[in-house]
């Protein structure tokens, strides 16, 4: 926490894009803005986004955009977000900092119209990953918002050096753009306990349930792993559209799982983290990944990774992740079998995965940021 008391001054954050579940993007936000404790900030987000901040004790201005109870449609609650954002009621001055905390266009959109309103207000624009071609719309409504970010934000903060490359070259300013690695609540992580009335998983996920997250890959990879080990349980932790939840429990009875794998839903964090926490391997089958923030927070609880392959991983998981060529599904199976089978090679990689967690933290993540914001001033 920051003792320096500066004159205050207010930052504008838009967390219009939030759907449902936490993305890493929403808890970087949230972590950060906690301990920006010498700023005035308003939020400028959904009935949902608030929800999500409230609980987890960020006490701001909150201005709603859209109050729906379940996030369904994404195209229309997203068209109704940017109309309400661009309107919105809020006194800007020349101090006046508008902080962007997804590239997508709910974010971006309304800012770019209120920034005209005071041309000497600055723009910090977060970006955590680029979206693959595979999601059309997405794809190019990120191209869209990039090109705007690309012409009229003052910094960009990414969270990976190969984002930082990458953006640079599509055309970002090399000094535009900044690496900032997002933090870990170690010490609230520390007083997560183990219990005996949980259930016990062999492995566990926890991310918001599409097929880009690798999902079904990790049932089909589990009904290999049930073949060695065949009372092996794993839990499932995210929240999925509906028709996402009905393909996963089908795939899951295809596989005749109904046994071996659980969908927990969405779970508040005490209740996620004492699950993972009484549960031995995480596992990360995604094909899109921007940092890995559920990934680290299970390594300081001492579970070892088995993810794909990604790019990203070399660098933020040098220790304490085994990583398997993407798309080689029989492979993934045997290193979980191999983890959850050989005692030695399991407590080597819980002893280096929290060794590894140990390099990140929020209240450094938030010192960093709050020096950018002020070299504005």
């Amino acid at each position: 926490m920051f003792k320096e008391k500066n004159k205050q001054r207010t930052i504008i954050a838009f967390m219009n894009s939030f759907s449902s579940g936490k993305s890493g993007g929403d808890m970087v936000f949230i972590e950060i803005a906690k301990r920006l404790v010498d700023f005035s900030i308003i939020v400028v987000t959904s009935k949902l986004g608030s929800k999500l901040c409230k609980e987890n004790n960020l006490q701001v201005k909150f201005v709603i955009t859209t109050k729906e109870n379940a996030f369904k449609n994404t195209i229309l609650i997203y068209i109704k977000r940017i109309f309400i954002g661009l309107f919105v009621k809020i006194t800007i001055t020349q101090d006046t900092l508008f902080l962007g905390t997804s590239d997508f266009l709910p974010d971006v959109l309304p800012i770019i119209l209120l920034k005209q309103r005071s041309k000497n207000t600055k723009w910090i624009q977060h970006i955590f990953h680029l979206i693959p071609k595979e999601r059309k719309i997405s794809f190019y409504s990120q191209k869209l918002s990039f090109a705007i970010i690309k012409k009229y934000a003052d910094l960009v903060i990414v969270d990976n050096n190969l984002l930082k490359d990458d953006l640079i070259k599509l055309g970002f300013q090399k000094h535009k753009v900044v690496l900032n690695y997002p933090g870990l609540n170690i010490e609230y992580l520390k007083t997560i306990k183990q219990s005996t009335t949980n259930k016990f998983y062999d492995a566990i996920v926890m991310a918001q349930l599409r097929k880009s997250k690798g999902i079904f890959d990790l049932v089909e990879i589990w009904s290999m792993v049930c073949k060695i080990i065949p009372n092996a349980k794993l839990g499932i932790i995210g929240k999925g559209t509906e028709d996402v939840l009905d393909a996963i429990k089908t795939t899951i009875k295809n596989y005749s799982l109904e046994q071996n794998i659980d969908i927990l839903g969405f779970l508040p964090n005490d209740q996620a983290f004492q699950i993972i926490n009484n549960s031995k391997i995480f596992t990360t089958p995604s094909y899109e990944e921007g940092f890995g923030i559920a990934a680290l927070e299970a390594q300081t609880l001492g579970l070892p990774i088995v993810a794909w392959a990604l790019p990203i991983f070399d660098e933020i998981f040098p220790q304490g992740m085994i990583t398997v060529k993407i798309g080689d599904k029989n492979s993934f199976a045997k290193e979980i079998v191999k983890l959850l089978t050989e005692k030695d090679l399991y407590k080597k990689l819980s002893f280096s995965a929290e060794i590894n967690a140990k390099r990140f933290n929020w209240d450094y993540t938030a010192e960093k940021e709050r020096n950018m914001i002020n070299a504005f001033y």
